[in-house]
């Protein structure tokens, strides 16, 4: 084998190692991407469930609520009855006082609900645009392996190229 086909050799070994090696790291980014995003999905559906069962927690709440006011309405009008007055202006002013208190507490409820559902879709999306970037990050990763083994293998061509033209041309002794 002469020198000019060693050197030819060894910008093909070259340029297949630099490609081998590209190939690799674009499949462990892509691995890695593919893996993080795997978590995110996991973590997308326990918070949407997450955010289900909050929006139920406040719907209960809300019905307890409802429930202890009815008991406390029936039993305050139990006690009226049973004193033997008819109308109560007192009464009214209580009973009325009641129902903005209930208006008022779910109210309290369905916010506090709200806010707390809003904050999980918002984590949500935020892990939505994490798949996104994890996506961009692995062909930007996969792109610059291919570029380095594209440039590399240029450089070990032409490295090789001159250094046969240097042979090639410089008189021998």
């Amino acid at each position: 084998m002469g020198f000019e086909t060693a050197l030819i050799a060894a910008t093909v070994i070259s340029t297949t190692g630099a490609f081998v090696a590209a190939g690799q790291t674009a499949a462990a980014a892509q691995g890695e991407a593919n893996f993080r995003n795997y978590q995110i999905a996991e973590q997308n559906k326990q918070l949407e469930e997450d955010r289900k069962l909050v929006e139920l927690q406040a719907l209960e709440q809300e019905n307890a609520r409802r429930d202890r006011s009815r008991q406390i309405k029936a039993a305050n009008e139990a006690f009226l009855a049973g004193s033997g007055v008819g109308e109560s202006l007192s009464f009214n002013a209580i009973d009325e006082a009641a129902d903005k208190a209930l208006s008022s507490d779910i109210q309290n409820i369905r916010l506090s609900g709200q806010v707390s559902s809003a904050r999980l879709a918002d984590q949500i999306a935020v892990n939505r645009v994490e798949q996104q970037f994890q996506k961009t990050r692995a062909s930007q990763i996969a792109t610059q392996a291919y570029t380095g083994a594209v440039f590399q293998s240029a450089s070990s061509g032409f490295r090789n190229y001159a250094t046969a033209d240097y042979y090639r041309t410089t008189p021998r002794r």
